[in-house]
Parts: C-alpha cells; sequence; structure tokens
C-alpha cells in the first residue's frame, strides 16, 4: 500500500472511529437501561413477597410494570424492538427464577 493509499483511507477511516465513539456510549446506556429493568422488576417481585397487601401491591406492581414498559420502550430506540422484549423477557425470567430458587420447599 503506497502513501497515497493512505491517504485515501484516512477519510474511511475517520468514519469509522466516529462511528466507534458514537456506538460506546449507546452500548452504555443499553447496559444502564438493562440494569434499571432488572432493578424495576426486583422491586417489583419484592412487592410480590413483601409486607404491601391488597390495594397498595397492586399499585406498586402496576407501577414497576409501567416503568419497565417505559425502559423496554428507551432500549428499543438502541436495540430495536424485538430485541428489547426479548432483553426484558430474559431479566424478568432471571428475576422470578431467582426468586423461586431461593423459597424453601415445605415439604
Amino acid at each position: 500500500m503506497g502513501k497515497d493509499d493512505r491517504i485515501l483511507d484516512a477519510p474511511a477511516q475517520q468514519q469509522a472511529d466516529e462511528r466507534a465513539r458514537k456506538q460506546e456510549p449507546q452500548l452504555s446506556q443499553v447496559a444502564q437501561l438493562r440494569a434499571q429493568i432488572e432493578a424495576e422488576l426486583t422491586a417489583m417481585q419484592q412487592g410480590l413477597t413483601g409486607l404491601a397487601s391488597g390495594t397498595a401491591r397492586h399499585h406498586i406492581i402496576s407501577a414497576k410494570l409501567r416503568r419497565v414498559d417505559h425502559l423496554t420502550g428507551e432500549l428499543a430506540h438502541h436495540v430495536g424492538e424485538k430485541v428489547a422484549t426479548d432483553m426484558s423477557c430474559q431479566a424478568y425470567v432471571r428475576v422470578f427464577d431467582a426468586e423461586q430458587a431461593e423459597e424453601p420447599r415445605h415439604e
């Protein structure tokens, strides 16, 4: 590759570097949204098993589900709707499967 070829490749390299810089914050934002979804689901799961009862419990769980839905929508802006929904569902399964594994068995 001659010197002229490297000069021609420089703009392409700059564009690639710019795309990488833009992706980096996006990836960390995706990680942050995934963590928030998992935290909301954990709080919802704790509301199911905590001291709240009746109407209070229903309001807490409904609010947490609305928040997860909102965060999933935000996540969809970064990764697409299907991937965001899959990520939220996987978080739900992780949180609620972990809770079931911790429950003592009454035999």
